[in-house]
């Protein structure tokens, strides 16, 4: 097996999401932000003869390998709700290691289907990886216990954790070195989606604004601090001294 290098991960930064699985794609986007994200990176996923074997380090307290061949990868096809398939532009192709994660995703929700939460199997969907929270995935996938801020609370905007969330902002604009995702809920905000996930990009505290990359459609959105607590129900992640 021989490990992806920089160039592969470099491309998970923009990687675009097709399946409805933004906490994964903004997951593995925001690791190949940081130093010690990329070095999970590269030992996590490694080429095989016919495809790919992917860690996960923490799977009810279990490191486990996943192997996912090429063949299974060309199984998995984009569909719309009713399972026709979606032509995927040749301009913006399926990232292959994307897709394998996807794949080995399936495969572990297959042995555990515990690992996506209830409330993630509300909404209708094809595959069994879509759907889930980034702090459950990369807790997983790293084996260190994600940063939250109100991700699992029932208030639908950052509001009531103001204080928390602009300090981390601030932290993150100290140490841009770092591994984060914010996510929306439900509410009609412009330049936003519901229940979506991004990347955090940047954060400039000298004045005070986020920039976040979204996956979907390959996009950057810059907010305000008081924007971002306004639109956003979470963020959770990691410093670069957490994936240590």
């Amino acid at each position: 097996m021989k490990p992806i290098g920089p160039d592969e991960i470099n491309n998970l930064r923009h990687a675009v999401q097709y399946f409805q699985d933004c906490y994964l794609v903004s997951s593995i986007g925001a690791l190949a932000n940081s130093p010690n994200g990329r070095k999970i990176l590269t030992e996590n996923i490694a080429r095989t003869n016919n495809g790919y074997c992917i860690k996960f380090r923490n799977i009810n307290g279990i490191n486990k390998d996943f192997f996912v061949s090429q063949d299974e990868m060309d199984n998995l096809i984009y569909m719309d709700k009713y399972l026709n398939p979606i032509p995927i532009s040749s301009y913006y192709p399926h990232n292959p290691i994307i897709k394998a994660i996807e794949v080995a995703m399936n495969k572990l929700l297959s042995i555990y289907p515990s690992k996506k939460p209830m409330i993630c199997r509300i909404p209708k969907s094809n595959e069994k990886f879509e759907f889930n929270k980034p702090s459950n995935f990369l807790e997983m996938f790293t084996g260190k216990k994600p940063i939250k801020i109100n991700e699992d609370g029932i208030r639908l905007t950052l509001k009531s954790k103001a204080k928390e969330s602009l300090n981390i902002f601030d932290n993150i604009s100290d140490n841009p070195d770092c591994s984060f995702v914010m996510g929306t809920s439900l509410g009609f905000h412009k330049d936003t989606s519901n229940n979506h996930c991004y990347t955090v990009a940047q954060i400039n505290k000298k004045n005070n604004t986020i920039r976040l990359f979204e996956h979907r459609y390959l996009e950057s959105l810059i907010l305000t601090y008081e924007e971002a607590i306004k639109k956003f129900k979470y963020i959770t992640g990691y410093f670069n001294e957490d994936l240590l």
